[in-house]
């Protein structure tokens, strides 16, 4: 009697023996429970108790509980949520009171790299009447709506004056009074705006 069949049947027993072992082992496991994961507090509030149903769903928690400028919360262009990251990368920090020779560097950049094509500017009216509009008015004269307590001021007698850069780096930064809004738009759609508020088109 020729042993190798036998002995072929013996190791693959032990092989589906040894599959079975394993098996049996990771179901034992696999349906003991698991504690819940440490999940980075984004909200800022109890995790444990989360608001919309009472139940922990992790997968709930992750797309709810991001990492992001939440509304009304303010930010800084220099310190990011915690574990975000910018896709459209960072752009240079531009100080109040630096200056380029006797001007103010938010006076005179950066330069506009979009152009003031009628596209663009239809954008710009967009961009303008939804996040400049509510308190400066649409047409530039200020509006009934108040900022932080003090009526907006009319910007649309100074448009002409004020320098392109001036325009996008008042948007980006914001001022004492005026909140930022570089987190809200990106950097075309801000010189979309500045587009718009630099055309015969504005306000009309």
């Amino acid at each position: 009697m020729n042993p190798k069949p036998r002995r072929f049947r013996i190791y693959l027993a032990g092989a589906l023996a040894g599959l079975l072992t394993v098996g049996l082992i990771a179901l034992v496991f696999g349906a003991a429970e698991t504690p819940p994961r440490e999940a980075p507090d984004y909200q800022r509030y109890d995790l444990k108790h989360p608001w919309f149903d009472g139940l922990d769903w992790d997968w709930f928690l992750d797309m709810f509980n991001q990492p992001s400028i939440k509304p009304q919360q303010e930010g800084t262009f220099q310190q990011f949520p915690l574990d975000s990251v910018p896709r459209t990368g960072v752009e240079p920090f531009i100080a109040a009171d630096a200056k380029v020779g006797n001007q103010l560097a938010r006076d005179v950049v950066p330069k506009n790299p979009v152009p003031s094509t009628p596209a663009s500017v239809a954008r710009g009216k967009f961009i303008f009447e939804t996040f400049c509009g509510v308190c400066h008015g649409n047409t530039g004269m200020g509006s009934a709506l108040l900022a932080k307590g003090m009526p907006a001021p009319p910007i649309g007698p100074l448009l002409s004056v004020l320098s392109e850069a001036h325009l996008y780096n008042k948007a980006l930064y914001g001022g004492p009074l005026m909140p930022a809004y570089g987190f809200q738009t990106s950097a075309t759609e801000r010189w979309d705006a500045v587009n718009y508020m630099k055309s015969p088109q504005f306000g009309k």
